[in-house]
């Protein structure tokens, strides 16, 4: 998942309003106002950073209440989950999953030391053993997120071994950040304890986490296998973004060191993915690297080794608890120096914990991931209403930040997790433009997101004031319509879903996006201006998986006429109202504007291409004395006409211009002229005259006449004969 950022300084062209272009005006009042103690909460639990939003009932209280009436109804001392029951349907849906054979369900009391069980003793990394369940991600999130024990305690709703085996764990669950309560019934070996994940001593806050994980997406195993961004999303609200290796090189070494150093300094959360094997699972490759697995980063320091030579190295923790690294930088590498051993604390021990260089990281892991999470940011989140019929869904949310804030907006569609193999997630984009705090149209640019990511984010510091959120979501399958629009941030936000009236909802939203558009030409220098002609010109951009055109004529008597010829289109849609993606033919007459948007199609999953040639014509109107001056000083063709050889004074003037030709007729003698024309034109047409048949005219002494020819196609070419017959009258 990819987190796109702006920051950037607003400007404003001094013409910044489109003659033709009616904003669309947002209806503020549909805002509630919130109370003011949500901004002054302490978090001293998850639940505490979460922010209620006017449309949702607050669940923090009302599911582990339920639970406990539960409890009651069925007079039970100690509870028993009916949702994630102690059976087989909770391993897997799958009973051929041999990690679920031969396994009882037990408490604690069963398998740990009776008196001496508690939820927490000392939260440390070190505490989390992974078992028998690929879930590797997930318990080297866990360990990243430890390093920080009282935010693993937050988690919790209670802060104490319950005796009535009710718990309560905040996670996100598709986006919603809410209480799952469980049981603490833990998979066991019929002879000895957890068959999963372990902890040290009598602590039973790393099963219970993974038992809470577990139930949220069906079973123990569904939560084999996955990312740690989305593992560390689900655990803290917080988005995450990936370092991606390019190649083994010391240039990609040079890169990843920077993004590693960078998010270390503000204390996010770091985990590493090792490169994937020729089998696809996980095997130490000779060197102490586990292949497809994930790795907890702990710290990173720039040193002197015992040779000399300055090194920058990576602390590192496999969730196993076991199996390091085995070269330079290990534990038992002559590489440390007594000092440099005593005070990283460097132990000859096989914990799963070692220090290795990052010119060896970059050739052993593919990716780094890093979790922005901040200890006191507030969770805001709802879901959207989406018909299930919507092949695309478009949707516009209201959003009010109260006071000024860093904040990472985050749109979610489900997880892959909770269908059958070959769940696809869908092309999503989120853009996002401030309202002007007047006239409550949208003003600015804030950010856009645009991936076929479970998770799209735009990070921003936002100003107090109303927001406007574009969502709009291709589909890539037809059994799931689910979106939740969500905010992590310093500051509380409300979040409220427009309703249009019933057949205004298109043309309302895309009168919206097109604000967005135009917002984002005036705000970043992302676009491209050609200037065709002084006050005309043809902007170019792309935001949100759109690519546009938008022309400006801002002269009084110029008309821009441009065909565009795209070639070798690859995932692209043109929008209404053209149809033919190929060959757009436009008119843009003075004082106007016009907008082009192609759409990246779902087809290449956000990929797109194409070539671009423009055919450019201006054609500057002109009145009719300015065609009859033009005709008498720079005429193409003068005659005189002589009606039967007789010498008269009528003149006749043809001009030609790019739009058209101009026949001017001078009558300067004593007698009416008449003239009988018949004409053989190719594009072009009469100006309220009508050409398809003989057209005749008649000048009476002393007066003139213009007839004019215009262009039916101005980037084409055009041609004409003309025959006459004349006589006086």
């Amino acid at each position: 998942m990819g987190i796109c950022s702006s920051n950037k300084a607003n400007k404003v062209h001094s013409q910044d309003r489109d003659v033709d272009y009616k904003p669309f005006v947002f209806d503020t009042s549909i805002v509630p106002e919130q109370h003011p103690e949500v901004n002054t909460k302490q978090t001293n639990t998850v639940a505490d950073r979460i922010i209620p939003q006017h449309n949702n009932s607050n669940q923090a209280t009302t599911i582990y209440n339920r639970a406990l009436e539960e409890m009651q109804i069925k007079q039970q001392t100690k509870f028993e989950d009916s949702l994630f029951p102690p059976h087989q349907s909770s391993l897997s849906k799958d009973t051929n999953f041999k990690k679920g054979k031969n396994l009882v369900w037990k408490r604690p009391d069963q398998f740990l030391e009776p008196g001496q069980i508690k939820l927490f003793d000392t939260i440390d990394p070190m505490d989390i053993k992974q078992g028998e369940l690929g879930d590797c991600y997930f318990l080297s999130s866990l360990s990243a997120l430890a390093e920080i024990p009282q935010q693993v305690q937050k988690l919790f709703r209670h802060q104490e071994y319950q005796q009535n085996g009710l718990y309560g764990i905040f996670m996100c669950n598709n986006g919603i950040l809410q209480e799952c309560v469980i049981d603490d019934f833990i998979p066991c070996q019929k002879q000895g304890g957890p068959i999963f994940s372990k902890a040290n001593g009598n602590e039973l806050w790393v099963l219970l986490l993974e038992k809470a994980y577990a139930k949220i997406y069906g079973s123990y195993q569904k939560i084999e296998q996955g990312l740690a961004g989305q593992a560390l999303k689900d655990l803290t609200g917080a988005p995450s973004e990936y370092f991606i290796r390019k190649a083994e090189t010391l240039k990609d070494a040079d890169l990843c060191w920077e993004f590693m150093e960078k998010n270390d300094k503000e204390k996010y959360i770091l985990t590493a993915s090792s490169e994937t094997n020729e089998q696809g699972t996980e095997q130490d490759n000779g060197n102490g690297i586990v292949s497809q697995h994930c790795y907890a980063i702990l710290d990173l320091q720039r040193v002197i080794g015992s040779d000399g030579k300055p090194d920058r190295i990576i602390r590192i923790r496999n969730p196993w608890g076991r199996k390091e690294w085995i070269k330079d930088w290990s534990d038992n590498s002559s590489k440390w120096t007594p000092e440099l051993r005593e005070r990283l604390q460097v132990h000859r021990k096989d914990d799963g914990i070692f220090w290795m260089s990052v010119n060896d990281f970059i050739t052993e892991f593919s990716q780094v991931c890093v979790c922005k999470f901040k200890p006191d940011y507030l969770y805001t989140a709802t879901p959207l209403k989406v018909e299930k019929s919507d092949a695309v869904t478009t949707k516009v949310i209201l959003m009010k930040v109260y006071e000024k804030s860093h904040a990472f907006i985050s749109l979610t569609q489900s997880d892959k997790r909770f269908f059958q193999k070959g769940h696809q997630n869908s092309l999503a984009r989120l853009i996002i433009g401030e309202l002007d705090a007047h006239k409550k149209e949208v003003l600015h640019y804030s950010g856009s997101a645009f991936d076929n990511e479970r998770d799209i984010v735009v990070e921003k510091i936002f100003e107090p004031g109303y927001y406007a959120l574009y969502v709009e979501v291709d589909w890539a399958q037809n059994y799931d319509r689910y979106l939740a629009i969500s905010s992590y941030g310093s500051k509380s936000v409300q979040f409220t879903e427009l309703e249009f009236p019933a057949g205004q909802e298109k043309h309302s939203i895309d009168n919206i996006f097109n604000g967005f558009l135009r917002a984002h030409e005036r705000d970043t220098d992302e676009e491209k201006v050609k200037d065709i002609e002084p006050g005309i010109r043809r902007i170019s951009g792309i935001v949100g998986g759109y690519i546009y055109y938008w022309y400006q004529n801002q002269t009084t008597k110029k008309t821009l006429h441009e065909v565009l010829h795209l070639n070798s289109i690859q995932n692209l849609e043109i929008c209404p109202p053209y149809s033919n993606p190929s060959k757009v033919e436009i008119q843009i007459k003075p004082l106007s504007t016009v907008m082009i948007k192609y759409r990246v199609t779902k087809q290449g999953g956000g990929s797109y291409g194409y070539t671009l040639k423009c055919q450019t014509q201006v054609i500057e109107a002109k009145s009719e004395q300015d065609i009859i001056q033009q005709a008498i000083q720079q005429a193409d063709q003068k005659q005189q006409r002589s009606p039967q050889g007789e010498n008269i004074q009528v003149f006749f003037y043809l001009v030609k211009f790019p739009a058209g030709v101009a026949f001017y007729y001078e009558n300067k003698d004593q007698r009416t002229y008449q003239e009988t024309i018949s004409f053989e034109v190719s594009n072009l047409k009469g100006v309220e005259l009508d050409i398809s048949k003989d057209v005749v005219i008649e000048i009476p002494p002393g007066q003139s006449k213009l007839i004019k020819l215009q262009s039916i196609d101005p980037s084409q070419g055009y041609s004409y004969a003309y025959s006459f017959v004349s006589k006086l009258m």
